[in-house]
């Protein structure tokens, strides 16, 4: 990677660092302010829902749509510049409503701008990066992603604190919006190309291997989020600790991820990515069990220490790997040279991400309902989130192994990245 595409990636990654701090808003401040307007539990619940069914619905659609898309800003930057700023103008709409029909308005306007923005904004690596850069490119942007989170649980509640909310929205929403929009124009047109490829149609996505991943990674973030749905009342009810403990919990996760992002990125060329995949999912089995012992607010730091490690390296590692399986069984499959099966991967990039962020949505929204239901089976034992999570690890673990062998490094087809043609 010459020294332009190492500084591209940077800007590249700002997009998805503006993307976390933006959802980081909408968990530290939405049910409260939607509850400050007279919004009871169960009507909490339902419009927060709404995040991951908009992302069901819109991932595909607009992921399908920038694969055929013709603009002077290439396939992906237009939901960019639209997402982004959308999404920044319902967060601030968000803090000055003041009757419960505009707040509400502004999160469901929320979540529209951001989902419709993800499954464009992910296939633009793979569309700017040579697959031999694919890990490396994982690991930067998963830096970036990591201290987008570290921003949105630490420092903005600190601005809410010292300086008052309106700063702290005004912040948010400045660089969400900013974020997007760097990304979308910083190589005009070169970023995802002024053209669409040739499409040929959606068969490629019907491969086995290709189903595998995506029903690990569904499960896989069932387990992360069966913790993160429920782990500040757990800080709160079964070990006796503050809010500010678990933001300084969720800081460290953070830190831990962006510690390693870097490394996985560059393990994953020379590993097989099958067995890197499945090494930091049994680390995450381990570290939720291990919250199965924890008694002090000192443990819990340690355990989100090492999930952090654990699920740092299934962000870098899993991001590439969605287009590698396509394009690797496709090759198999039909017997085509490295650079044919490229090509014709290549035209789905949006499509393989709209699928692929559809299934991460399915999993956000099953994990709090099932791991509510888990609670309340076990009389309100907050402890059972970590049952629900190292059994959806395991499952994926599982589906993981199934997955054919990845080549390391040398052995992955060269894919042009140009679309300048």
């Amino acid at each position: 990677m010459d020294q332009r595409r190492r500084r591209n990636i940077w800007i590249l990654g700002l997009a998805g660092f503006g993307t976390n701090v933006g959802w980081g808003l909408n968990k530290v401040f939405t049910a409260v302010i939607l509850g400050a307007r007279g919004a009871g539990l169960p009507m909490i619940g339902a419009v927060l829902g709404l995040q991951g069914l908009f992302g069901i619905i819109l991932n595909p659609v607009t992921g399908y749509f920038s694969d055929r898309l013709h603009t002077r800003v290439g396939r992906r930057g237009p939901f960019l510049l639209v997402g982004y700023p959308g999404a920044a103008i319902a967060l601030l709409f968000l803090y000055f409503a003041h009757s419960l029909g505009v707040a509400l308005a502004a999160v469901i306007a929320f979540f529209f701008f951001v989902q419709m923005s993800q499954a464009p904004y992910m296939a633009m690596m793979p569309d700017s990066y040579d697959s031999s850069e694919y890990g490396k490119a994982a690991g930067t942007l998963n830096v970036l992603w990591m201290f987008g989170t570290l921003v949105a649980f630490l420092v903005i509640p600190l601005v809410w604190q010292l300086f008052g909310h309106l700063p702290a929205f005004v912040l948010g929403a400045v660089i969400l919006a900013a974020s997007g929009v760097a990304t979308a124009l910083y190589d005009r047109p070169g970023v995802s190309g002024t053209k669409p490829r040739q499409h040929s149609g959606f068969q490629p996505l019907s491969s086995l291997e290709f189903w595998k991943y995506l029903i690990a990674q569904t499960l896989w973030w069932l387990g992360f989020e069966a913790i993160a749905s429920f782990f500040t009342p757990f800080m709160l009810h079964v070990l006796g600790g503050t809010v500010f403990d678990a933001a300084l919990s969720m800081s460290i996760f953070s830190v831990a991820a962006m510690g390693v992002s870097v490394i996985f990125g560059r393990l994953y060329r020379q590993h097989d990515a099958r067995v890197l995949l499945g090494a930091v999912l049994a680390l995450f089995v381990l570290t939720a069990l291990f919250g199965l012992l924890i008694h002090t607010v000192i443990q819990v730091f340690a355990m989100l220490f090492f999930a952090g490690i654990s699920w740092g390296g299934i962000q870098v590692i899993s991001y590439p790997l969605a287009v590698d399986t396509l394009r690797e069984d496709l090759a198999r499959r039909k017997g085509v040279a490295g650079d044919r099966a490229g090509e014709e991967t290549a035209a789905l990039h949006g499509s393989v991400y709209g699928v692929v962020n559809l299934v991460q949505a399915l999993g956000l929204m099953i994990a709090a309902p099932l791991a509510g239901e888990a609670i309340g089976l076990t009389g309100g034992d907050y402890r059972t989130i970590f049952v629900v999570s190292a059994l959806s690890m395991v499952l994926a673990l599982g589906f993981v192994a199934s997955l054919r062998r990845m080549p390391a490094a040398g052995a992955a087809p060269h894919v042009a990245v140009s679309e300048e043609q």
